[in-house]
């Protein structure tokens, strides 16, 4: 359906929260409503006094950074867009607006898209950008979204990045500082190793209370998510009050990165931007968690109601150095401790390079046969003669120069015109060239192929881009790269989930590196971390989980840490659990915490992967951060309650008050450390609620609950 322009507003209902847009006399859009309300604010005064909503250079703000900047075919380089026609698609699952708007001087087309889910409460917005100039425009600037907000001076947001590798998801809250704050990753490949593309905002004040504490159910939220696969950023331009008791001016920019990367679009071609998901929750932040867990479930997953598998994986057992009689042997451990997949890590191939560390032999894909005389066939087979599946790891975008591929394609080399630098003495391919696009496909095609019943794949790239360039592009185009890559790449993941619809892929960017929505979408998991210390990964799968379903986030037993077992394994089990042990070389108290272990995955992994999650106590803010306390409810009324001690407690212990409960209900309560303490008694919900003691007294300790109502009534 289509409407002519009119000054009549333009209201997008995202679900309990939506905002309003309205052209002024001129056809320039403003930002009418934001918020709880914000799809149904009235006009009170003329359009032209409200916010603009898509700001971009065209004189009216020459202070403040655009929104879109664009170099026109002819050299001007302000752009003056107009409405020209807004368009409405409604069905059950929500909405699909586009709102149309047109340079008044030159033919350039700029789309506004937005996709609600009522369901959740999530909003999807992006940006198309077409043109028919005599010639290609330049883009300077090309965010997805520029939202206005009004913010008191004790505004507060939440970033989540840290040092790099094994850093990943380091919660930061920092206050709104004026002038402009950018959040933002480079590296192309790898860049939410750097900073997530994710962020939590409190427009109406701080997250916190008077004593520190964190109300997680309480309060209003933003939650946004760049679903981007490559360079992102977030950006918060913050001007000074205007008045001693006005608020702040907050503009919130988001999408890709275009720091240095002007893109050259040509005539005809349509620029689609990234996708920014974001939600406003009045319900704290576990209404942001609900949010994007119904939303990511319904909108991005593969596969959503399958249950992820139980993993093993032979990495921290053998590294490099295994044969055919040392894998079989750990096939063997998996399956008798209930594993569902044996994982098989690097170095399984290369031939005149083989596979012994990682300086050589990425790319040649063929089995090493000193290693694998008859190839992964006999492992595929061995796995499925205990009754488990078998999987594999592959890095198809990636080579080592000490490689067959390399020396038969060099120029299949993502570089400039200088001699590429090596990161993990290896070179990223070139997925703009559709004959690398074609190799990456096949490695993958080719891998399950030699093994056919394997049914789980691990796709890893374990480099960022360091010279950016490509033969595929012109000499006046090769900036693109940046943006294009992502497409390009995005191609080969969609060409591999289609063609293989029942392997489960799991995505891996040493490790974190592409923990993002768009990407996820040709994915059933991804690889949380390297780093699986557990005590850092309670603090990382808290902040992971404010936009990721535990279904998701792969969370494995290892001895990173040299943390006691059974404290590594609960941690593990808050996730899509899974184990990475030398499983020959464990005794047997161990052996019996790991079955302990997976006997409690079994009974409540639908119930964590697919539940609601509410918070307690905090481990990353807060007068004590020693703790930290969740549950997850699943459905049918059952619920999984995590409580840990991650080190010597700075407050007294709080009591653990389960929300959510049936008051009337009795419920099977059953307590675990998975080391020995196994206890089971009756409460209701209301007893429940009333609170738990705290039962931790010494760190790296942890207690699980099952709580099962008995009479739901």
């Amino acid at each position: 359906m289509s409407d002519a322009p009119t000054s009549q507003p333009i209201r997008i209902d995202a679900g309990g929260w939506g905002l309003s847009w309205v052209a002024d006399d001129d056809g320039r859009l403003h930002q009418l409503g934001l918020g709880p309300e914000g799809h149904t604010v009235p006009l009170e005064v003329g359009a032209q006094w409200y916010p603009l909503a898509f700001p971009t250079l065209d004189g009216t703000d020459p202070f403040r950074p655009p929104a879109l900047q664009i170099t026109h075919a002819d050299g001007t380089l302000t752009t003056r867009l107009a409405l020209t026609a807004v368009e409405r698609d409604d069905d059950p699952s929500g909405s699909h607006v586009v709102v149309r708007t047109t340079d008044e001087r030159f033919d350039l087309t700029v789309e506004h898209h937005f996709r609600s889910h009522p369901d959740s409460g999530v909003l999807e917005q992006w940006a198309e950008v077409f043109h028919v100039e005599d010639g290609p425009v330049t883009l300077l600037a090309h965010d997805t979204l520029a939202l206005f907000l009004m913010v008191p001076d004790d505004a507060e947001l939440v970033q989540f990045g840290g040092a790099g590798w094994a850093d990943e998801w380091r919660w930061s809250t920092d206050p709104l500082t004026i002038g402009t704050t950018v959040l933002g990753s480079l590296g192309g490949v790898q860049p939410h190793l750097q900073r997530s593309p994710c962020l939590l905002l409190s427009p109406a004040g701080p997250f916190g209370g008077p004593d520190g504490a964190v109300a997680q159910d309480e309060g209003e939220v933003i939650g946004l998510s760049v679903a981007w696969g490559g360079n992102s950023h977030l950006t918060l331009d913050v001007k000074p009050r205007a008045e001693l008791d006005a608020p702040r001016e907050l503009r919130l920019r988001a999408g890709a990165n275009a720091l240095g990367a002007p893109y050259r679009l040509d005539p005809g071609v349509r620029m689609v931007l990234p996708t920014v998901a974001w939600t406003w929750s009045t319900t704290g932040r576990d209404g942001v968690t609900e949010a994007f867990h119904r939303w990511s479930r319904d909108r991005v997953l593969r596969d959503p109601d399958r249950l992820r598998p139980l993993v093993v994986n032979n990495w921290e057992a053998t590294f490099f150095d295994f044969d055919e009689s040392r894998i079989v042997g750990l096939i063997d451990r998996a399956a008798d401790l209930g594993a569902d997949v044996f994982l098989l890590d690097d170095g399984w191939f290369g031939t005149t390079h083989p596979r012994d560390d990682d300086t050589q032999g990425l790319g040649d894909w063929d089995h090493d046969v000193r290693k694998l005389p008859g190839g992964l066939a006999p492992l595929a087979d061995a796995a499925a003669a205990r009754g488990i599946r078998f999987g594999i790891w592959v890095e198809p975008e990636m080579v080592n120069p000490l490689s067959e591929l390399h020396e038969a394609h060099p120029e299949w080399e993502l570089r400039d015109g200088r001699e590429p630098r090596l990161h993990r003495h290896q070179l990223h391919l070139d997925p703009l060239q559709p004959d690398v696009r074609d190799f990456e496909v096949g490695v993958v095609d080719r891998t399950l192929a030699s093994a056919p019943s394997t049914s789980y794949v691990k796709w890893d790239a374990n480099r960022p881009i360091t010279d950016p360039g490509s033969r595929a592009l012109p000499t006046d185009r090769q900036a693109n790269v940046w943006f294009d890559h992502v497409g390009a790449t995005w191609d080969v993941m969609a060409r591999v989930a289609e063609g293989h619809p029942d392997v489960e892929l799991m995505l891996c960017a040493s490790g974190g590196g592409r923990v993002d929505h768009g990407t996820l979408r040709w994915f059933h998991e991804f690889w949380t971390s390297d780093n699986t210390d557990p005590v850092t990964r309670v603090r990382m799968q808290w902040a992971c989980s404010h936009f990721f379903p535990g279904a998701v986030m792969a969370a494995h037993v290892t001895r990173w840490g040299e943390r006691p077992l059974p404290f590594a394994c609960a941690v593990a089990l808050s996730g899509r659990f899974g184990i990475d042990l030398d499983l020959g070389a464990v005794s047997a108290e161990e052996d019996a915490v790991l079955r302990r272990a997976v006997a409690w995955a079994r009974r409540t992994q639908d119930v964590v992967q697919r539940g609601v999650v509410r918070r307690y106590v905090s481990p990353v803010e807060g007068p004590d951060r020693s703790r930290a306390a969740w549950s997850v409810h699943g459905d049918d009324g059952r619920v999984a309650v995590f409580a840990f001690q991650l080190d010597e407690p700075a407050t007294s212990a709080p009591t653990l008050r389960v929300r959510g409960l049936d008051p009337a209900a009795s419920y099977e309560v059953r307590a675990t450390d998975l080391d020995g303490f196994d206890e089971t008694s009756t409460a209701t919900g209301a007893e429940l609620t009333d609170g738990i003691a705290w039962p931790l007294d010494a760190p790296l300790t942890a207690r699980l609950w099952e709580l099962t109502p008995t009479d739901p009534a």
